[in-house]
This record gives structure tokens, C-alpha cells and sequence, in this order.
């Protein structure tokens, strides 16, 4: 069984303490998953994947590299004895990989804008919640889509449901997120605001410095629902689909890992699994339920099952 790096504190800074408040909002379990009763059947499941990735990855030490302040995928939450563990979807479906085929990780903690060049440096390190597109495939192979993401945007007044809506609004995002990418294409001459992470571009909005925040949905609808007075749209998949793509898990130019995670992501998407972390970690309302074909195919050129 795989387990997270634990990040010790004897207080809880703001990042941790918002992400703190968005777990206790979803009734967020501390249990991960992936353990214990089922090693029985990782086993099996392992082989698998093992036979299908073409690519044996037991035993293999690996780097999960990511931001730990982006719930419901990552977040910090307070254990019994006082230290903090990342926990969330991202982990949960990691450490259920890790089961299957094998393998153990350590979670490295990193602002999303440290995040792509970590990743780059090595052939052992991996992040998740990532979006693929031609100029990121040149250098980072991705698996098969895990998660279908909505683009959110937080205000503290008018709910946004359209481009139009934000015309005319100042609007924060995370530097070189696919909502960053989006926003500067369809607002080209929009008043766009850019931040090394997500609970910045939040504090601006909760300031009110800055009129809105266009973010992950998912990690909207936590900050929320931890933090009274904020309000939540939702844009349309019809005007975001040329931009924000399915969520995938990203690595190195060839590194021998990704066939593997691929046909396990697969199977976890087919046996139900990944959808049970969705809406443990997420909502039913973000499930896959019987139609994944979004998901697409490993832009490794593994073929998919």
C-alpha cells in the first residue's frame, strides 16, 4: 500500500486551514483507499493492468509531485495526533493504482507553477489533475482522461454562467492552467490577473480586490462552501470544451511508468472505481456514470481497452 507524504505543523497556516473548512464541508473521510481486505484482489488486478500496460511497475519508488491547497483533489487534512496529510481524489485514485500494480510514492508538495518543471526533470515523478494539449505533449505523456472537469467562477455577488458575463469583471487564475489558457483566448482584452496558486487567486476575490475567480469547478465548490458569502457559476462545457480537456495524470517524456497507469486507469474506470472516489471526494453530480468515452486515449500511443 502506497501512503502520502505527512506534513507536520504545530498550527495551521490559511492554505491548510481553508482546505481544512472545505473537508469538514463534504464530510471528507480520513481513510484512504486501496488498502487493507482488498490486497487480495490489487493482485489480480495488477497482473492486469501489468499484462495490458506491456510495463512492470512493481517495486518501482515514485514521486507524486502537485499542489496540496487544490480541494477536493488535494488538500491538507488535521489527523488525530495533530500533523496534517494530503488527502483527496487524486491520492485516493493514486493510492488505489499503487495497490494494483505495485508501487509506492512519496507526495512532494509544490505550487502549481513549480509542478510542470519537477515533473520534467525526472522520469520517477508524476501530477495529476492535469489537461492535455499539443504544446505539453511535445515534453509530458499523459494517461487516459480520469476526471471530466466544469470551469467554475467564484464572485461575491452575480452568479457567472457565460463568457458574457465576465466581460467587463476583473478575474484572477492560476498562472498556465488551462482556465489561464482559456480566459486569455476568449478575453483577450479581458482584465485577467494571474497567481502562483489557487487560495491567492481566493483571497483577491474574498478582498475584494478582484471581481472573480475562474477555476476548477470542483475546487470552487469547496472554497464555497468554506467560506460564507461567495457564490459559485458554472460555464457551459459547450463554450470551455476547446480549451479545458479531461483531467489526466502527467510524466516525463517517456517514462516507463505511464503504459501502465494507463490500462489501470482503464480499469478503474470501467469497474466502477474511479466513479466511487468522484463522488466520495467530488459529487454524484460529477460522476462518469456509464458513458467514460471522454476519456480518450494516453497521448503515449498506448492503445486503450
Amino acid at each position: 500500500m502506497s501512503t502520502s507524504k505527512r506534513v507536520t505543523s504545530a498550527g495551521i497556516d490559511r492554505r491548510g486551514f481553508l482546505k481544512l473548512m472545505a473537508a469538514g464541508a463534504a464530510t471528507m473521510p480520513l481513510a484512504l483507499a486501496g488498502c487493507g481486505s482488498n490486497q487480495q484482489a490489487a493482485t489480480t488486478s495488477a497482473a492486469t493492468a501489468t499484462t495490458a500496460g506491456g510495463a512492470d511497475i512493481s517495486g518501482a519508488k515514485l514521486t507524486f509531485v502537485g499542489d496540496d491547497a487544490f480541494a477536493p483533489y488535494r488538500y491538507l487534512e488535521v489527523q488525530a495526533d495533530g500533523t496534517q496529510k494530503v488527502v483527496g481524489l487524486d491520492i485516493a485514485v493514486a493510492d488505489e493504482m499503487a495497490n494494483r500494480l505495485g508501487f509506492t510514492y512519496d507526495f512532494e508538495p509544490q505550487e502549481f507553477t513549480a509542478t510542470l518543471a519537477s515533473v520534467q526533470s525526472g522520469d520517477t515523478s508524476f501530477t495529476m489533475a492535469m489537461s492535455s494539449n499539443p504544446e505539453r505533449e511535445e515534453t509530458f505523456d499523459f494517461t487516459r482522461g480520469y476526471y471530466q472537469p466544469l470551469v467554475g467562477v467564484l464572485t461575491m455577488n452575480d452568479e457567472v454562467k457565460t463568457i458574457d458575463d465576465l466581460k467587463g469583471k476583473s478575474i484572477a487564475c492560476t498562472t498556465g492552467t488551462v482556465q489561464n489558457k482559456f480566459i486569455s483566448a476568449v478575453l483577450p482584452d479581458g482584465d485577467i490577473h494571474t497567481y502562483d496558486g489557487g487560495d491567492q487567486c481566493l483571497q483577491e476575490v474574498l478582498s475584494g480586490r478582484i471581481d472573480a475567480y475562474l477555476c476548477d469547478g470542483a475546487e470552487g465548490q469547496s472554497m464555497r462552501d468554506a467560506n460564507e458569502g461567495l457564490v459559485l457559476g458554472f460555464l457551459d462545457r459547450s463554450e470551455t470544451k476547446d480549451y479545458v480537456g479531461v483531467y489526466r495524470i502527467m510524466a516525463a517524456k517517456g517514462a516507463s511508468f505511464v503504459a501502465a497507469f494507463d490500462a489501470c486507469i482503464g480499469e478503474m474506470l470501467a469497474d466502477g472505481t474511479i466513479d466511487k472516489f468522484i463522488g466520495q471526494y467530488v459529487g454524484d453530480d460529477f460522476k462518469w456514470g456509464d458513458d467514460t468515452s471522454a476519456s480518450g486515449t494516453a497521448t503515449t500511443g498506448v492503445a486503450a481497452n
